[in-house]
């Protein structure tokens, strides 16, 4: 930029071009005060006008009406007198615009084309407006009041000696040059003192760009009439390309005007949210860094948010130094491991989209394959996320992103009309583990209940099967990193309402990092609290009651255990803890652990009067109940359970109501006895599993009995 436009430039942002009122309205036609960094856009029909931010897209109404009852086209920024210009379609002739936004029609010369203008800009140099249709020809129409050819029209191309398929376009700050882009997305310079027209290549967008509009730094900003999205590019060079930049208003009617002389985003300007992570990731205005235009009422992470013109990257960053000030909208609960998932806070205001990305090759760029949150409909309030770390991310310290707005389809970088950005660095730790799987790393096994406890069933133990797997994670000195619990009900027989839960028998609550304990299901975390009180040891409640999550097909008593009763509705789930620094492996209890179910709301007639409530209790063979088991109930109906012998949850002849299978065990169909469905578990039983082992195998079953998969 030469040094004469540069002061021209500081005078006008400091105010001292005596144009009159901001943009505000005024008493009568005033010009502009100053050389504004917002872009005029005009659009509708009748003619409304509106201001944009560029930077951000951000647009708000100036005149629903301005004085027309017809559209208003070629809309230019005059810098030597500070008021707008434009074609007005219902008077057929230029008009001026001041600050109260009111079309003033002026007495222009006759001009060769009889028709109307839709394409226009006011030369930074010689004080006139320049004039063009495809069909008929280039103008210039001098507005210089002092001089005698003031508004008579000048043909610089006879119609038909140019004919491209542009909208708008605008003068170049330095060069003096008109540029533009056409349908097809080819950039044009056409010169108004050789009057040639150069292709300079194409752009990369298509479409109808009827606003378009320079900044003092000679960055070509193209709007797009359909979607309202805002490209920018630099038309000097070799191979010119546009950059989307922010999401502007669209409409079918579209025309811009801005002074070419003011930056983009005023250095005055406090109400732009930028990011903060080194500028590799897309931070300064001039990365295209991630914005967001502060509105009052907008959408907000968390409480707090400061404004600012431009990004201060890291390690300038602004909200490093002092975090309280604004980057409260997104919490890391859990470390984040290689391969492990990882629970994040989220504070949010209702009605948005939220995006996020974790750059995990740790290369210092966000890429599509690092979106961790698409779209993701903001809560009111705070809610827990999870996300996945993959396996082969950096060992380091690298950054995110978090962005909030009305916008969805968010990238990590480009402005949006509202909402807020916020950067978090993240440690990524490889920490060398052991696995263990039970059964096995890629199978499941099988839980299988009977809800009539302590009355006898009707042993076709369907009432209640889970299939799941866990996965206990431990350093290399031994102590227990975390357990994972993935599994999913895939049969419900049950006339009763049950809840399930899982406990580690032994293992006390302090064990836990209970802050990062978290329960999924259906692929959506659960609010509120996952480890049950009342107990020394760890319990955790994975539902209250399943019957809402599986629905019976229309017809159907019970969920996937008659053929033809499919039904619908799911209940996977996955459960983490993660365990406290440590605390060695060799304390936990073997794998399964401890799955019961518990009583849920309803009746358990005939068996009880009233519902029994959470006392009742249905666990494993032999295994102890936990402290809120009610004790009352041993020995009632055909329970015969001995506690002070070790002798739980089994009949007189020492039949169960649960059984464990290392397997993805097939099920009997409903009303179905085990044993008629597998002959050999009758000899499992009997010798107390010495004999027939493999009972629970499909070569062993009589498939007809078995619910079909």
């Amino acid at each position: 930029m030469n040094t004469m436009r540069c002061g021209v430039l500081l005078a006008a942002m400091l105010g001292s071009v005596g144009w009159g009122n901001g943009l505000g309205r005024a008493e009568a036609a005033e010009p502009f005060a100053r050389c504004p960094a917002e872009a005029f856009l005009v659009q509708s029909n009748p003619a409304q006008l509106y201001g944009v931010n560029l930077a951000t897209g951000f647009n708000q109404d100036l005149a629903t009406d301005m004085g027309t009852s017809g559209k208003v086209n070629a809309i230019a920024f005059n810098f030597q007198d500070g008021y707008l210009y434009a074609w007005s379609h219902s008077h057929g002739t230029l008009a001026r615009i001041g600050s109260d936004y009111q079309v003033e029609p002026l007495p222009m010369g006759d001009i060769d084309y009889g028709g109307s203008f839709y394409v226009g800009d006011i030369s930074l140099s010689d004080n006139a407006h320049y004039l063009y249709h495809p069909n008929g020809g280039l103008y210039r129409v001098p507005l210089d009041p002092a001089q005698a050819d003031y508004l008579q029209p000048q043909t610089l191309l006879a119609a038909g000696s140019l004919s491209i398929a542009i909208f708008d376009f605008a003068f170049h700050p330095d060069d003096g040059d008109l540029y533009s882009v056409d349908r097809q997305g080819t950039l044009w310079r056409i010169s108004p003192q050789t009057l040639g027209a150069t292709a300079l290549g194409q752009v990369g967008q298509s479409g109808t760009f009827g606003a378009v509009y320079f900044d003092v730094t000679g960055t070509l900003y193209i709007s797009r009439n359909n979607d309202g999205q805002i490209f920018r590019l630099d038309p000097k060079a070799v191979e010119p390309t546009a950059e989307f930049f922010a999401q502007g208003p669209s409409s079918s009617n579209n025309d811009g005007a801005r002074c070419a002389l003011a930056p983009v985003v005023d250095p005055a300007s406090q109400t732009i949210d930028f990011g903060d992570a080194p500028d590799s990731h897309g931070t300064t205005l001039a990365s295209n860094g991630a914005r967001h235009q502060l509105v009052a009422g907008g959408p907000r992470l968390g409480q707090w948010v400061d404004g600012e013109a431009e990004a201060h990257a890291f390690p300038a960053s602004d909200d490093d130094a002092d975090p309280g000030t604004d980057e409260d909208g997104v919490a890391f609960i859990t470390a984040a491991r290689n391969g492990e998932p990882l629970l994040l806070s989220v504070t949010t205001t209702p009605g948005a989209y939220l995006n996020g990305w974790i750059d995990f090759d740790g290369d210092g760029q966000f890429q599509a394959d690092e979106q961790v949150i698409s779209d993701r409909a903001s809560a009111d309030g705070s809610e827990n996320l999870l996300v996945t770390v993959p396996e082969q991310a950096a060992d380091q310290w690298v950054w995110s992103r978090f962005r909030l707005s009305s916008v969805a389809g968010l990238g990590p970088t480009g402005g949006a009309p509202d909402g807020e950005v916020e950067d978090h660095p993240l440690r990524i730790s490889r920490v060398p583990i052991q696995i263990h799987h039970y059964p096995s790393s890629s199978g499941q096994a099988t839980v299988a209940f009977e809800d009539n406890w302590p009355a006898e069933g009707d042993y076709d133990f369907n009432d209640v099967v889970v299939r799941f797997q866990t996965r206990l994670e431990s350093n290399e000195q031994g102590q227990a990193l975390s357990l994972m619990l993935t599994g999913q009900v895939v049969a419900s027989g049950a006339g009763f309402h049950n809840g399930l839960a899982w406990r580690l028998p032994g293992v006390p609550v302090s064990y836990l990092q209970t802050h990062g304990v978290w329960l999924e299901i259906n692929g959506e975390l659960q609010p509120g609290v996952v480890l049950e009180s009342g107990h020394d040891e760890v319990v955790a409640r994975l539902s209250d009651d399943l019957k809402p999550w599986l629905h019976p097909a229309s017809g159907c008593d019970f969920y996937r255990t008659v053929s033809d009763c499919a039904g619908s509705g799911e209940f996977h789930f996955r459960l983490y803890l993660p365990f406290a620094a440590g605390i060695a492996s060799t304390k936990l209890p073997d794998a399964p652990f401890d799955p019961f179910l518990f009583a849920g709301p309803g009746s358990r007639s005939p068996w009880f009067s009233d519902n029994p409530g959470r006392g009742l209790e249905i666990h494993l063979k032999n295994q102890a109940p936990t402290a809120l088991a009610d004790s009352s109930l041993w020995g009632q109906h055909q329970d015969a359970s001995q506690p002070g012998t070790g002798r739980y949850y089994q009949a007189a002849k020492g039949q169960p109501w649960v059984i464990l299978v290392p397997d993805r065990w097939r099920y009997p169909k409903e009303r179905v006895d085990i044993g008629q469905a597998y002959p050999g578990f009758a000899d499992f039983a009997q010798s107390l599993g010495q004999q027939g082992s493999d009972w629970f195998l499909n070569r062993n079953a009589q498939v007809q009995h078995l619910y079909p998969e």
